[in-house]
């Protein structure tokens, strides 16, 4: 059996230091794509056997293709700013996102990081104000996807019965995301991606009161809806409390706890109730 456990042991270091191996290969391919100048020869961390004019050809093939495929991967994460741009405009703001936050890792699915703040430093889309929090709204339905599943148990809920709110503490999923704007956010989302949606709908729906996203993860789909003040208050409160009594201590008196409990069940919403 030590024997076994040994050999497990050096699988394990071995698949680290794969790992490892693998990021760095990654960074040096992502670096010498997003360079000034592209390097005449392979670093020494891609491991690549081609070298002279064949490295040339491939890596100017990469970083020609980047921004088109950079380009596709964000018009599939962000959605709702491209309903709300257009296909002219969006390609653009991706051109200045591709070229100003060059991708860290070589992974399309985290091509939208910082693209709402992208947008936000764009002096020509000043009079929509709106976008960045959009932005930021389709990159949590578009993170979620990614993020593990509640692991709430009936162990969990008996806690919540039989102890005091002092010794518990809840733990949201980690495929929550609470989204606050001084606009009606997702009505706007909804409205945009509605192809009914007239031009004076959207004008009216800028008059409505400001709203909070609300974005989670059920099953292998992203849902998002809009919560009212208390609520969003509650959730920052379980987020920043070390304990249930403190974040009962400073949420609203007018929140309807029951049923914000029983929908936090049904859809995923708390990941576990730790007996502190």
């Amino acid at each position: 059996m030590t024997r076994l456990n040994n050999e497990l042991s050096g699988t394990e270091k071995l698949t680290v230091l794969d790992r490892q191996a693998e990021m760095r290969r990654q960074q040096a391919l992502v670096n010498a794509i997003f360079s000034p100048c592209a390097p005449t020869e392979p670093p020494a961390e891609i491991g690549l056997l081609q070298q002279g004019q064949r490295w040339s050809a491939g890596i100017a093939a990469y970083r020609g293709n980047g921004l088109t495929h950079a380009t596709a991967a964000l018009r599939i994460q962000f959605p709702a700013v491209l309903a709300m741009l257009g296909d002219t405009a969006f390609n653009a703001v991706c051109a200045r996102h591709w070229r100003n936050r060059p991708p860290r890792q070589a992974d399309l699915a985290k091509t939208g990081t910082e693209f709402a703040e992208t947008i936000a430093e764009q002096s020509e889309l000043a009079p929509w104000p709106w976008l960045a929090d959009s932005a930021r709204l389709d990159w949590a339905l578009w993170q979620v996807l990614f993020d593990s599943p509640s692991h709430l148990t009936e162990a969990d809920l008996q806690r919540l019965v039989n102890d005091e709110p002092a010794q518990l503490r809840i733990h949201l999923a980690a495929g929550t995301r609470l989204i606050q704007s001084p606009w009606p956010l997702v009505t706007l989302r909804q409205l945009h991606l509605s192809p009914e949606s007239a031009p004076r709908t959207l004008q009216k729906a800028l008059q409505l009161p400001s709203e909070s996203a609300w974005v989670w993860r059920e099953g292998f789909e992203a849902q998002c809806k809009a919560i009212p003040a208390p609520e969003a208050l509650w959730v920052q409160a379980l987020q920043s409390s070390s304990s249930l009594d403190a974040a009962f201590n400073v949420a609203p008196n007018d929140m309807d706890y029951a049923a914000w409990l029983n929908h936090a069940v049904r859809h995923g919403w708390i990941d576990c109730i730790q007996a502190l």
